[in-house]
């Protein structure tokens, strides 16, 4: 029971996590659509330390996303003569969210199946003078980290962060994380204007 609460919880999350958005701060879109040119460099502020993140796969993955959407606006990878330095960074917190219970549904009986069923690890006795009716069970917090990543675009020639683009979503699944981050880095860079 208690594995089926917690997948339950997690494909809740992600469900809400389907529908984050893309928060954008940027100078004149305009003034972007000039830049041509990108390459990547490594922000100077540690971010994640968690090794499911922190790591090559994760890497590769978000540069390979954002080189593919780049390309569909005529931005291409260039480490000779960049326009654009591009760096990335994720940040991870624990948070708490508040879950409903399971609900329990109508059992129908007179003395016959089971006298009591395990919920939350509780044996709770069943009443059989007819329909067993629902009861709320209330709500239980659940503890998960939340992952941000963020995408900065800066001006190579004078260091100024021209385009600030992030996501927000729950990280707990490590083995999908790579192929997370990269989806959400062509989410973020989808909003990012396309080149002259």
């Amino acid at each position: 029971m208690k594995t089926s609460i917690h997948a339950l919880l997690v494909t809740t999350l992600f469900a809400l996590a389907g529908c984050a958005s893309v928060k954008v701060d940027q100078v004149d879109s305009a003034h972007l659509a000039n830049y041509k040119k990108y390459t990547w460099v490594k922000p100077e502020e540690k971010t994640s330390q968690l090794p499911q993140i922190s790591n090559t796969i994760t890497e590769e993955n978000i540069h390979s996303a954002v080189k593919n959407e780049f390309a569909k606006k005529g931005i291409v990878e260039d480490d000779q003569h960049p326009d654009l330095l591009l760096m990335y960074h994720i940040f991870t917190s624990q948070k708490t969210e508040n879950v409903p219970n399971p609900p329990v549904y109508p059992y129908y009986g007179y003395g016959f199946g089971p006298r009591a069923y395990y919920f939350h690890g509780q044996l709770v006795p069943i009443a059989y003078a007819g329909y067993y009716n629902p009861w709320n069970t209330g709500y239980h917090q659940e503890h998960y980290t939340d992952g941000t990543l963020i995408i900065d675009v800066i001006d190579a020639k004078n260091n100024e962060l021209l385009w600030r683009g992030s996501m927000e979503n729950p990280v707990n699944d490590a083995g999908s994380l790579s192929r997370q981050f990269a989806k959400e880095a062509m989410q973020i860079l989808g909003k990012y204007p396309d080149a002259k």
